[in-house]
């Protein structure tokens, strides 16, 4: 049995796909850091809670990518138009906007190359 073909571009989307779970899970951490000070509990657990979850899914979709499952560019593309919805909200803050804007663009070239397209057709 040989090993299945990822283009570079394949490895490129799971790769902003895995910062972005870096970085929620980091943002999950420090709401739970932050409980003690939080001026609500409930506030406090269920925004770490969502970040968790959030970078959950994203990593559990860029794996699926990974193993090339077609089914899981989707749900990755959409998570790119939320960070650039997101980065536009922010567009004050030119650093945030963009990392934001970056990180999200390299995902979707990677997703949408035509190598990372023949790649999870084959599948």
């Amino acid at each position: 049995m040989t090993a299945p073909h990822r283009p570079w571009t394949l490895l490129l989307a799971v790769f902003a796909a895995g910062l972005e779970t870096a970085a929620l899970l980091l943002w999950g951490a420090l709401e739970f850091v932050r409980i003690p000070e939080a001026s609500s509990l409930t506030t406090a657990v269920a925004g770490g809670l969502f970040f968790l979850l959030c970078a959950a899914g994203i990593g559990w979709c860029a794996y699926k990518i990974w193993r090339l499952e077609s089914w899981s560019r989707a749900p990755l593309v959409l998570v790119q138009l939320i960070v650039l919805g997101l980065a536009w909200n922010l567009r004050e803050d030119l650093a945030i906007t963009g990392g934001l804007v970056l990180v999200a663009a390299i995902a979707l070239v990677g997703i949408f190359a035509p190598p990372s397209i023949a790649a999870l057709e084959e599948q």
